[in-house]
């Protein structure tokens, strides 16, 4: 017995989900913040262990 062929179902495309774009500036404002107060903490602890090498 021959087998039978299908034919090919023809492909549908689809269009690309739409992504929205993301305002990080807007959204990921508080990052900004905690990176500016860990700044003033590391210069804040760099300081002191200038200042305390030089005294002990």
């Amino acid at each position: 017995m021959a087998k039978r062929r299908r034919s090919p179902q023809p492909r549908v495309r689809t269009a690309a989900p739409v992504v929205p774009v993301a305002d990080f500036a807007t959204e990921y404002h508080y990052v900004l913040m905690d990176l500016k107060r860990l700044g003033g903490v590391a210069a804040a602890l760099f300081a002191l262990l200038i200042v305390l090498a030089l005294v002990l």
